[in-house]
């Protein structure tokens, strides 16, 4: 029995063009009827995700890949980055030429010096900082672009509470606190709803969705997901610009 689906959005339940279908909404809609808990896990921050989460508020939403754990408007868990380390990570990116570009977000603030970033409408909620001033927060998650992995990796040696990941397919590398994994939120938010984790569906497509795909009662990889995924899935559904994640609901969830 399935008590919360949990599903990634960019390339999963969104569509390509980031847009979330009238008919995905009606699926997760009727999940709600049943008391099926619906959460969202994603690599993006509540302010990048506000669109989506307009268009269908989730019981759980799963955010910064994993870092901040939201029931409704109660914080379940939270793994940040203290202050101080933060300011010492993102002063040593600055002082590497392989690393162009430097965000850094938590639940108030999102700050970059990447100038293509602010141009995006996607991502308005971003404000300009140099970082070479004291910029004394704690963040949830700073992410670079670099045109080397090796500076990347030299820089992370140095900070061993921090995990780092490379995103497929692009030069956009995640520093969060090595609590900051989907999986651990996804038991949190099990946790708090008093379920069992092998009562949970997990929808993923890329490299941070794999331990919850593993681990879940339900393993799904969306079709167009990388082939680790795939391989650690026991299930497969549809492409997500066919709505595959709600079709593969309402054929093994919703019909039972």
């Amino acid at each position: 029995m399935i008590r919360i689906i949990v599903t990634d959005l960019d390339n999963t339940l969104l569509r390509s063009d980031k847009s979330i279908s009238d008919y995905t909404v009606e699926i997760l809609l009727k999940c709600r009827l049943k008391g099926i808990k619906i959460a969202f896990a994603t690599a993006r921050s509540a302010q990048a995700a506000e669109k989506t989460l307009k268009r269908y508020k989730p019981d759980i939403f799963i955010g910064y890949g994993g870092a901040l754990v939201i029931a409704g408007e109660h914080t379940i868990r939270r793994f940040g980055i203290p202050a101080d380390i933060s300011y010492a990570l993102i002063k040593q990116c600055l002082t590497e030429p392989e690393i162009f570009a430097v965000a850094a977000v938590n639940e108030s603030v999102a700050l970059t010096n990447n100038l293509n970033v602010l141009a995006s409408r996607d991502s308005s909620h971003y404000k300009y900082a140099d970082f070479l001033t004291d910029y004394n927060y704690g963040y949830l998650k700073i992410s670079v672009n670099a045109s080397s992995p090796a500076a990347v990796v030299r820089i992370a040696a140095n900070y061993p509470m921090c995990d780092m990941l490379r995103y497929t397919g692009e030069n956009l590398y995640r520093f969060a606190n090595r609590g900051a994994v989907k999986w651990n939120a996804v038991k949190a938010a099990a946790d708090y709803y008093n379920a069992e984790t092998g009562m949970i569906a997990a929808f993923g497509d890329d490299v941070n969705d794999l331990e919850m795909i593993r681990k879940c009662g339900a393993g799904v990889a969306v079709e167009n997901a990388i082939d680790d995924v795939k391989k650690a899935a026991g299930h497969m559904c549809g492409a997500n610009d066919d709505d595959g994640v709600a079709r593969w609901i309402l054929e093994h969830v919703l019909t039972l």
